[in-house]
């Protein structure tokens, strides 16, 4: 009877774990001196971007990823933000497996020698 309870537990765990995440959440918050033109979302074997608006200083963006990719795939989410000047500044963060996130969530804090990611 032991035995059977235990398999059944691990089968619960096994569907749970393998079955479709929500998409996560991000938040991008500019600490830094420098604005944004341009910040997009995506994840990394994704062919397409989600354009999320301009970032200037002190201020907050926050979208969903959104897995695309027509066949399962693994990899990371990415945030790629454009300077007026035309630099851009590329965060790669979390990781998706079979196109399910392992991740809930994510915060961005921008600064002017670094980016802080927080995840959940």
């Amino acid at each position: 009877m032991r035995k059977s309870y235990i398999f059944c537990v691990l089968i619960i765990i096994l569907i749970h774990s393998c079955g479709p995440k929500e998409n996560p959440n991000v938040y991008i918050i500019n600490e830094s001196s420098v604005e944004y033109e341009k910040v997009y979302i995506r994840s990394s074997a994704a062919l397409d971007s989600t354009y999320l608006g301009a970032l200037g200083y002190g201020e907050e963006l926050k979208g969903q990823f959104v897995i695309t990719d027509s066949v399962p795939s693994d990899g990371c989410f990415m945030v790629i933000a454009i300077r007026s000047s035309g630099l851009v500044h590329r965060e790669c963060m979390g990781y998706y497996t079979n196109s399910s996130s392992l991740n809930r969530g994510f915060r961005l804090t921008l600064k002017d020698d670094s980016t802080m990611i927080e995840s959940s």
